[in-house]
């Protein structure tokens, strides 16, 4: 049996999984496309003052801030173009910070994966360039798969087996030729340097319950295997390494209740230590590093102090805000990402909806984490329908996200809460935690302005522009996660208390304030 990935380590068979609901596909169109508004929208949009009283004038919106009575017309824009991102120039490093990512030439780097993890043994070289090619051109910077089938007794789609025997992991079977696992696998991660994608990759999955590579990995074995793929790999600057998999490293019964009888269900925290230490001393090009741990655990306690240990590793349920802010919140700083969330598609509890699924990306990022990592249980299994996945609403939503960070700069946000500085930035606070009303905000370098992200429709939002700077003036618009439309409110707009009215007949939004 092979753990589902976004499963709680319920051991649930890949066979057991069909689709989850809520993909409302022909209803909304793609990102970037223009949105229109009658003249009756339109004069519903906009400010208001602190009254509560909306005036609307013939150009279009009104506003008023509750320090300066009179109203000024604003009108809504159109919707900005889709934001290509550059192309990555690789190594990705460390910011500056400490809190986010950079490329080789310094500009800011937001990781947005697939969990495509049985890619790289279950698709054809055809089908692998499908599915890179179809995520970049969506926005994604990444690619999360495991080096490994999920199962220690799966060949590749070609038929070539990873070792010389099941479970040899200090055995790799390799041909002169390279015609053989290693070799397509040298494709695949070559291809996603090819698109400018990063490839994480994970050695040996452990799975939720064990019922991965956990019981085969010894420490001996560890080290082997992580100074064979530091020897294959370890020149190659676009490659990060996740170790572990939907598994706590330390000796409980959830870790190890799947591992098969004869293999060893005791602690792997030392046989990781071991393969990370490898593949950090084998590389010669800087890659960085974490650990896949549990739903709702955390790794600092088993790896904080490793020098391999990078990134700090966050993997939560619906609500990743509380995951992410506590992983964020250590002494030590390093960039935190969400490597793991709950997949469209789904079918065990719970089954989130278009809505809820990109909810996930935005209160992880405006939370404090650099990354986050979409999910689709057909592309991860690759079954079939994975090809249609990747054109799911709620992956395409991910590239919505993508275009609105890059009209950002990419700028690395800053999260925002109200015991933080900046946390008058909502007088009405972030709404209840772990909810549907949770407000998860974020503010850009130098006070040119924050991103304020609501998951269910409000009636009207009070926002302090001094918590972001004291004196500037900002323009104020709303986009619309779903179609990537942003709406103009208004501009030249300063004061303690403004009121800006919701957009009607948005499920969600991002408030953007910007100078």
């Amino acid at each position: 049996m092979i753990s589902h990935p976004d499963g709680d380590g319920q051991g649930r068979s890949a066979q057991g999984e069909r689709a989850g609901v809520g993909h409302a596909r022909a209803s909304t169109p793609p990102p970037g496309t223009p949105r229109t508004f009658d003249r009756r929208t339109v004069l519903r949009y906009g400010l208001i003052g602190a009254s509560g009283v909306a005036v609307a004038a013939l150009a279009g919106l009104a506003i008023a801030r509750s320090q300066e009575p009179e109203l000024a017309p604003t009108t809504p824009g159109a919707t900005p173009p889709a934001t290509a991102r550059p192309g990555t120039s690789f190594p990705v490093g460390v910011s500056d910070t400490g809190r986010g990512f950079v490329d080789a030439q310094g500009r800011p780097f937001v990781y947005l994966a697939d969990t495509a993890w049985n890619a790289p043994s279950r698709m054809t070289r055809e089908d692998f360039e499908t599915l890179a090619t179809a995520r970049r051109e969506t926005g994604y910077t990444a690619l999360q798969m495991s080096v490994l089938d999920f199962s220690p007794q799966a060949d590749n789609v070609y038929g070539h087996t990873p070792f010389t025997a099941t479970g040899m992991l200090d055995s790799p079977q390799t041909s002169a030729d390279g015609d053989d696992y290693w070799g397509h696998i040298d494709w695949c991660v070559q291809k996603c340097r090819d698109l400018g994608l990063v490839a994480c990759l994970v050695p040996s999955w452990y799975g939720g319950w064990g019922d991965g590579w956990r019981g085969h990995l010894t420490t001996r074995r560890a080290g082997s295997y992580g100074s064979f793929l530091a020897d294959r790999y370890g020149h190659l600057d676009h490659i990060w390494w996740l170790l572990g998999g939907d598994n706590e490293p330390d000796a409980t019964e959830q870790s190890t209740a799947g591992v098969p009888g004869g293999l060893g269900r005791g602690s792997r925290v030392e046989a990781t230590n071991v393969m990370g230490r490898a593949l950090q001393e084998g590389a010669s090009v800087p890659q960085l590093m974490s650990y896949h741990t549990a739903r709702r655990k955390t790794a600092e306690e088993h790896f904080g102090g490793e020098p391999w240990y990078t990134i700090s590793a966050a993997y939560s349920g619906a609500y990743p805000a509380t995951q992410v802010s506590a992983e964020y919140a250590r002494e030590t700083v390093r960039p935190v990402v969400l490597w793991e969330a709950y997949y469209a598609g789904r079918e065990g509890e719970p089954q989130l909806d278009r809505r809820a699924l990109r909810a996930q990306a935005y209160h992880a990022l405006f939370a404090g984490a650099a990354g986050f990592s979409y999910g689709h249980s057909f592309v991860w299994r690759v079954s079939d329908g994975w090809k249609e996945a990747l054109a799911d609403d709620s992956a395409r939503d991910i590239g919505t996200l993508a275009s609105l960070l890059a009209r950002q700069g990419d700028a690395e946000l800053t999260p925002v809460s109200a015991d933080t500085p900046a946390g008058r930035l909502l007088p009405d606070g972030y709404g209840t935690p772990e909810s549907t009303d949770a407000v998860s905000a974020a503010t850009l370098p130098d006070g040119r302005g924050a991103l304020v992200y609501f998951g269910e429709p409000r009636g009207n939002v009070r926002v302090d522009t001094t918590a972001v700077h004291p004196t500037a003036a900002f323009e104020i618009h709303w986009a619309d996660p779903a179609s990537g439309a942003e709406l103009f409110v208004s501009s030249g707009t300063a004061g303690a208390d403004v009121t800006v009215a919701w957009p009607p007949g948005w499920t969600d939004a991002v408030l953007i304030l910007r100078r």
